[in-house]
């Protein structure tokens, strides 16, 4: 199972309840059933290569189909509804059905209302089971290849199994005399009932795929090529990655190299760094995903988890200060690396909870304990520079984001990533330019 909390789910905005996230981004699905499977996705990647392949394939099959016919909300809820009724003995005549509707009103408006229900939900379930054993029928025999279409042909099948088709024409015409209504209303809803959930599920899988697709052709996102772990290859690449929550976001390539799997990316306040540790994040977060990503290519390895520390915030009922809270992060890190997991890691900002001198020294002293961690990735950005040289000769990548200084127009910040140290004192050029020590010291002089 690929390894995932609820703060790194918060720091790349996948789910989030007060922003927009990326599950809104990529929910285009109709029927409920299907926004939830969505989100299931959302809650566990996956780990393993060939499911991540069988995800993008079916993907993009679904760029190529429409299948709306078949995706209504109201439908679903109805048929959901039908399924959840008591279960009933069977009444093998109309007689027997009578017989046992004596005890009940049933010219009352509310068996009406029942027993409209029923007959719709029989036959829009026929319809369902019809057009699904079609058009994966269809992708089956073009693809015999791929196991999981097989899969799903297959609950249509156990469906399907012991019915009369002359029966089944019948309920897909809704010609539907009492008889065959009693006898179908007992076989969808006691005998078959887990048959046709399984099926209604098949359902909302291809509704959430669906909107993924849509999603991947409006938004040109492209699916990454997922590579075996290669000593001295590339481990992640990403050619003009970008922010999907930016209107006018800046493209950045990203290649971080096996031995160069430890970045410490610095610079001051504002100058892009949260924003693209959460790019570089999002991207092998729907690569393990098997979704599309916000680039023009990609190539990636496998990692058994992500763990971002970006929003950290103190637990004030737990009485944790941030800096504590960022230790307990970095235990839970160590745990999962001494387990021997390849682990995908951001923090942003580390050790700003306490003292400059501090910071520096366990700056150093954890980047002194990552080296070694080869099948990991460690991207970690920090405002202090003066330990850089230091670091870069234990082996980190030195990286920044770019600042212009103009004098006219403040300070420019083009959030392109470029290599080396950050060296632009960018809090006292602007105390300078805006001559906030001039202001101080004529207000001095006045006293």
């Amino acid at each position: 199972m690929f390894i995932i909390d609820k703060q790194t789910l918060a720091d790349l905005n996948v789910t989030n309840n007060q922003y927009r996230d990326l599950f809104d981004l990529f929910d285009g699905t109709v029927t409920l059933g299907g926004r939830d499977t969505l989100y299931s996705y959302f809650l566990d990647p996956l780990s393993a290569k060939s499911k991540i392949l069988d995800r993008q394939w079916i993907i993009r099959y679904m760029q190529e189909v429409d299948i709306t016919d078949i995706l209504d909300k109201y439908m679903m809820q109805d048929l959901e509804q039908y399924l959840s009724l008591p279960l009933e003995p069977y009444s093998p005549t109309r007689t027997s059905y009578y017989l046992e509707l004596v005890t009940t009103n049933f010219l009352s408006v509310d068996f009406k209302k029942r027993h409209l229900l029923i007959r719709r939900s029989i036959h829009e379930i026929a319809k369902i089971i019809d057009y699904l054993n079609v058009f994966l029928g269809a992708v089956k025999s073009a693809h015999p290849t791929k196991s999981f279409i097989a899969d799903y042909f297959n609950k249509i099948d156990r469906v399907l199994e012991d019915i009369d088709l002359g029966e089944f024409e019948k309920l897909l015409e809704d010609k539907l005399s009492l008889e065959l209504m009693i006898k179908y209303d007992y076989l969808f809803r006691n005998i078959k009932r887990n048959a046709i959930r399984e099926v209604f599920a098949v359902l909302y899988q291809l509704d959430a795929l669906y909107g993924v697709a849509i999603c991947t052709k409006e938004r040109h996102l492209v699916f990454p090529d997922i590579k075996d772990h290669d000593p001295g290859s590339d481990m992640v690449r990403i050619q003009a990655g970008y922010n999907l929550f930016l209107e006018d976001p800046v493209k950045n390539d990203i290649e971080i190299k096996s031995g160069g799997n430890l970045w410490y990316l610095t610079g001051a306040n504002m100058t892009g760094k949260s924003t693209l540790l959460k790019t570089i994040g999002t991207c092998v977060y729907l690569a393990h995903m098997g979704f599309p990503v916000p680039a023009e290519a990609m190539e990636t390895v496998l990692f058994d988890g992500i763990l971002a520390t970006i929003n950290l915030g103190d637990n004030i009922s737990a009485g944790a200060s941030h800096f504590f809270n960022e230790v307990l992060r970095l235990k839970h890190l160590a745990e999962l690396l001494a387990a021997g997991n390849k682990i995908f890691v951001l923090m942003d900002e580390l050790f700003k909870g306490t003292n400059h001198n501090d910071a520096s020294e366990a700056t150093s002293q954890l980047i002194s304990c990552l080296r070694g961690f080869e099948n990991s990735i460690f991207l970690l950005s920090s405002h202090i520079t003066e330990i850089s040289s230091s670091l870069e000769e234990k082996g980190a990548v030195m990286k920044h984001l770019g600042v212009k200084l103009d004098e006219s127009k403040g300070l420019i910040f083009t959030y392109k990533l470029l290599e080396g140290v950050a060296q632009d004192k960018l809090g006292m050029w602007l105390l300078k330019r805006e001559q906030v020590f001039n202001v101080l010291l004529a207000a001095r002089s006045r006293y």
